[in-house]
């Protein structure tokens, strides 16, 4: 058992077969390396037209097996580049990491916790003070030191041992996205991250907190692009996304955005003006646009948007083009971007 080591196994794969056609009953005209999938009657499906009717969802399972099996093997690059260097040092593996991880690991200031406790405590009970909650803080904020030390560190025992993936990543097509919609870094980024959320969406919360923090690590060459997607079943979502987009007449949609995710449980028509006032917008403007409703045609020109993208869910990111679905972990992320980067 390795404490911070990443650890993981391959799932194994069983597959049921049915009976195929005889190599005499292929029609000569399938093209070589699109073989048959089934055949009805004289009608044989080729894999290709499998595929093309699958879509979206070929792709994202050919890159889960492409992440899976790079994920594996990396994880085992770092088992045994720990095991290299535990030997060097003549400690065990489990002690090697410990070392390296608790050595100049400070404990918080009341002050970072202060801080850290104002960005969550929206999302903690109504009665939970400072004082209650500092112990879980601490850990938190501990935990999260360790991560980062943890991933700086494989990096590095990654960089020195001349570590590459020789896999290539599937081809899948890129699509066309509109990355027109409020902006955060420089216009002629190297990669552009369209977003496609809902605010009364969690998971896009969540999904936005990733995305502000891995963005700000390659300030020079990601570019985040914000577009709405209130769905159906979200009723406060289309006014909230009316309202931010109000706020951004007046240069403030991004502060209004992150106080939207930040209190998810006001966003009734009310507390969206509150939050104007809150955040010192001219609140005579902002209310006047809410409630004339003329931001309801760009929201619906973005949802359209999304739905010609095959967009069903959120949060829904599209990186220079290629599909993300779903809160998807920090690596993810940097992986995706520094493929990008590479190319």
């Amino acid at each position: 058992m390795r404490s911070f080591v990443l650890l993981s196994v391959l799932a194994a794969f069983g597959c049921a077969t049915t009976p195929v056609a005889k190599p005499s009953e292929v029609h000569a005209a399938v093209p070589v390396g699109d073989p048959p999938v089934v055949k009805v009657g004289n009608r044989l499906i080729l894999q290709s037209e499998a595929d093309k009717r699958a879509g979206d969802d070929f792709y994202k399972l050919q890159d889960q097996l492409y992440e899976l099996r790079v994920d594996s093997a990396e994880r085992i690059a770092i088992e045994f580049l720990v095991e290299q260097e535990a030997k060097k040092d003549g400690l065990s593996e489990d002690a090697w990491v410990e070392q390296r991880l608790e050595t100049g690991l400070r404990t918080p200031s009341d002050g970072e916790l202060q801080e850290f406790y104002s960005k969550v405590k929206n999302k903690l009970p109504d009665d939970a003070t400072f004082a209650d909650v500092k112990p879980q803080l601490v850990r938190a904020l501990m935990r999260e030191a360790k991560v980062k030390r943890a991933r700086e560190m494989f990096e590095e025992l990654k960089r020195r041992a001349g570590y590459e993936v020789l896999l290539s990543q599937p081809d899948r097509p890129r699509k066309t996205v509109d990355a027109s919609g409020p902006g955060k870094g420089p216009p002629n980024a190297r990669v552009t991250i369209v977003e496609f959320a809902d605010f009364q969406c969690p998971y896009c919360s969540k999904a936005s907190d990733i995305v502000k923090k891995v963005a700000a690590e390659y300030p020079a060459d990601v570019r985040v692009v914000f577009r709405h997607f209130p769905l159906g079943n979200h009723p406060l979502a289309p006014k909230a996304a009316e309202a931010s987009a109000c706020a951004g007449e007046q240069g403030h949609f991004w502060e209004y955005h992150d106080h939207l995710f930040a209190n998810p449980r006001e966003l009734d028509e009310t507390s969206l003006k509150a939050h104007a006032v809150t955040l010192g917008l001219d609140v005579k403007p902002f209310v006047e646009c809410l409630e004339s409703g003329r931001m309801k045609a760009a929201v619906e020109k973005d949802r359209k948007a999304g739905e010609a993208l095959g967009i069903n869910g959120t949060p829904a990111f599209f990186i220079n083009g290629l599909p993300m679905a779903g809160a998807q972990p920090e690596e993810a992320f940097r992986k995706a971007i520094d493929r990008e980067l590479g190319r």
